[in-house]
This record gives C-alpha cells, structure tokens and sequence, in this order.
C-alpha cells in the first residue's frame, strides 16, 4: 500500500489549526514583514507562504467535505460557514498584500523563470482580479452556494415501501416495465416541483451576486470574470461557441438519430424521458455491486490487475477514510475530487447507486 504523501511542515507548526482568526494573524504579519534580501530568501519566503496557503486551503476543504457529506448536520454546517465568513474574508486582503509582495521583489527576475512561468501568472492574475469590495460578495455567494446541496440534499421519493434519494429512484429507468419507470419519474419530477420555487430564488440571488462581483473586477458579466479567475489562459468564449456550435451541427442530429433507433427496437409508439436508459433489448439492468465498500473492493481489485499502482491509491485513500461513496438522504448530490495540498491524498465524494 502507498504511504500518504502528507506534507512535513517546516514554517507551521507540526500541531498548527484554524480555530478563530488569532490562529492566522500572526503568521500574515510575519511573512509580510519579512525581510528579503537575495533570489534564495525570496524562494524560502515562497514556500513558507505556499506552506500556509496549503494547511489554509486543506482546513476549508475538510470543512466543506464534511458538510457536503451530511448537510443536515448543524454543526458541521455552522463550522463551514464560520470559515467562509469569519476567516476568508480576513485572509483575502492579506493574500493580495502577499501576491504583491512577491512581483515587486526586485529578486523575482532572478527566479528560473522556466521553473516559476505557470505560478507567477497565476499570481499576476490574482492581483488583476482582486476587488477589496469583492470579498463580502465572495463570502456570500458561499454561504448561498451550499444552501444548494442542503435543499437537493433532502429530496427522495417513497416507492415500494422504501425512501429511496433521487439517485437511488434513478436506478428504476433502467427498470425493462416500462410502467415503473413512468411511476418513478413522475414521483421524482413530483419532489423536484416542490422544491422549484427555493432554487429558483437562489439560483436568482446568486446570479446577481456574481454579476456584480464581475462588473467590480472590471468585466461585463461573471462569465468573462470566471474565465480569468479560473486561469484558461489556453481558450476563451468564443472558443466554446464554437465549440457549442459543433455539438449543435453534428451531435444533436446523431443523438436523435440513436433515439429513433432506441424507439424502434422498443417498438414504442411515443419516446418519452423514462425511456432513454433502459435495455432496448428488454434485458435486465446490470447490478455490479450492492454497498460503496463492495464498490471500492472491486475496484481496487480491478485496479490490482490492470494497473497496480491505482490500486494502491485506492488502498491508501480507504485507510484514511478519503472516500464517501454512496448515496444516501441528507448528502449533496453529484461528485467530485477534492485536492488535499498538505495530505497529499485527494478525498473523493461521489454518489454510487448498485441496488
């Protein structure tokens, strides 16, 4: 099994946390009062910053990760939204300081320049986008953004005896009776109605909010913002019009195609929603396991076989408990893979249905 690559810390505390904002003053003020006086100390500044950014960052995730993964939780609710209100806000203006600090160095063009290109853009771009009236926004649009994940959270269906989350009922569109599938999809549009109104008052709040911090940075809207902020350097809008434009021409006619053909082979009449998963050959719907721990065990065991390396980072992230696979009421929908910079072992959240 691969050990986990978990960051020695050299500037920090081995036993450093993030309590209250006490925690972090301190350590802002020092690195930005540090002297620097040659290319090598400006470097040694550079990783203890990059240090704290990574013991900063990996506190918020596990924050949000346990949130996400229990959104009916108040504590660990009240502990995320501490975080992005309490300590982000403080640490952005500092951040900004920080980034400055380092592209006025008169060392910075001593720096191999191949070696540092990617991470001073980065930096530069960050400074270009800063807007101290931004950060309250910031800190409101997460707040908000989570208020999301705890209304879809709580959606589920009662079918068959049994309270099942809109990604277990998910599973019946592969059902071969065509009468269950119409059944759950119903009941699922049914639940997704009564919550329609709340995510649309929060998809609303939340556009105006983004807007206004992509009109303070500068831009017309937060599409073009979110474009810098997100670092594509390599392609802009107007590349993914094209890109739209090409799905348009050549896909939607091949996607219909393949639902005329599913049709067909159905010997179906009207092609409806609850149609478009299930076997055209009326088989039943494959059932490769039954738990997330059945799930992660074949898959390690696959990984073992084809390229045993995965498996062992798969191994490794079991035994540190960096994986929430399964779905189950009360946890945000979707998935993803959240990058832990100081454990050096990203935790994967994830929604699994093998019923």
């Amino acid at each position: 099994m691969i050990a986990s690559s978990k960051t020695t810390r050299h500037y920090l505390p081995e036993n450093f946390d993030i309590k209250s904002w006490d925690d972090l003053e301190s350590i802002y003020k020092e690195l930005l009062d540090r002297e620097i006086n040659s290319a090598s100390e400006l470097e040694k500044w550079m990783l203890d910053v990059n240090e704290v950014e990574a013991a900063v960052s990996e506190n918020h995730g596990w924050r949000y990760i346990k949130m996400s993964c229990d959104t009916e939780n108040k504590e660990l609710l009240k502990s995320y939204e501490f975080f992005v209100t309490e300590i982000e806000p403080k640490i952005a203006p500092l951040s900004d300081k920080l980034n400055k600090k380092l592209v006025n160095s008169p060392f910075v063009k001593e720096l191999d320049a191949d070696k540092y290109f990617i991470y001073l853009r980065s930096v530069k771009n960050s400074i270009e986008l800063f807007r101290e009236e931004n950060v309250e926004l910031q800190s409101k649009i997460a707040t908000k953004s989570q208020q999301y994940a705890a209304i879809t959270g709580k959606q589920t269906i009662q079918y068959e005896g049994k309270e099942l989350t809109l990604q277990q009922a998910a599973v019946y569109f592969k059902n071969p009776d065509r009468k269950v599938r119409e059944e759950v999809y119903y009941l699922v549009q049914k639940k997704k109605d009564q919550d329609e109104n709340a995510l649309n008052e929060l998809f609303e709040e939340l556009l105006h909010l983004r807007n206004k911090v992509g009109l303070n940075a500068g831009f017309k809207n937060y599409r073009d913002y979110k474009f810098r902020e997100l670092g594509r350097f390599d392609y802009n809008k107007e590349d993914c019009f094209n890109f739209h434009e090409r799905i348009k021409k050549h896909f939607v006619p091949l996607s219909r195609k393949i639902d005329e053909e599913r049709k067909r082979k159905l010997d179906l009449e009207s092609y409806r929603p609850w149609d478009s998963e299930v076997d055209t050959g009326n088989n039943k719907p494959l059932h490769p396991f039954s738990t997330a721990d059945e799930l992660l065990e074949r898959s390690i065991s696959c990984f073992n076989v084809t390229d045993k390396y995965f498996g062992e980072c798969l191994g490794t992230m079991q035994k540190m408990h960096h994986l929430d696979l399964d779905s189950r009421k009360g946890k945000a929908p979707g998935g993803y893979n959240y990058p832990l910079y100081e454990s050096g072992v990203p935790f994967i959240f994830m929604n699994a249905v093998g019923m």
